[in-house]
């Protein structure tokens, strides 16, 4: 991907992979598909694009995690620990910057309920109400908002 856009400004891990199922259910494939998506591709888009920014001390990188990072949700153990493992790494990465001495390169962690997407949509993983999901439009919204305003936990 570096090689494709080169040097950006502003990084936002939001991919997302999950497999509801009791743990037992859950196939090896399926847990390690939900690591590979939901925490590893942090740790290899932020090093492609954070040397650029630390040069420059300017950037800001935004970890889309999940409530199920701060809070568990059943049938979802592989989801709820790589997004507790995507809060880990914001907050490693801040304290590093910051140790660093990379006070110009913000991060922000956003951590939305459900967006309203397919996984949220079907039957068999619908947790909420129609009403109280949030809308990806919303989320963007909230995205933007920690960008412009360097919020580092939403």
């Amino acid at each position: 991907i570096k090689k494709e856009v080169g040097d950006v400004t502003i990084v936002v891990n939001n991919a997302g992979a999950v497999y509801p199922a009791d743990l037992l259910s859950t196939k090896d494939e399926e847990i390690t598909k939900t690591f590979e998506v939901n925490i590893l591709g942090h740790f290899w888009i932020v090093k492609a694009f954070l040397p650029s920014m630390m040069k420059r001390n300017h950037g800001h990188i935004v970890t889309v995690a999940s409530v199920c990072g701060h809070k568990v949700v059943p049938y979802l153990i592989p989801h709820c620990s790589s997004k507790s493992a995507a809060v880990g790494f914001h907050q490693a990465l801040t304290s590093e910057l910051e140790t660093l001495g990379k006070s110009g390169v913000k991060t922000s962690c956003l951590c939305p309920v459900f967006v309203n997407t397919g996984f949220a949509k079907n039957p068999t993983t619908r947790f909420l109400p129609e009403r109280a999901l949030a809308a990806l439009n919303h989320v963007q919204n909230i995205q933007f908002e920690a960008v412009v305003g360097y919020k580092t936990k939403m």
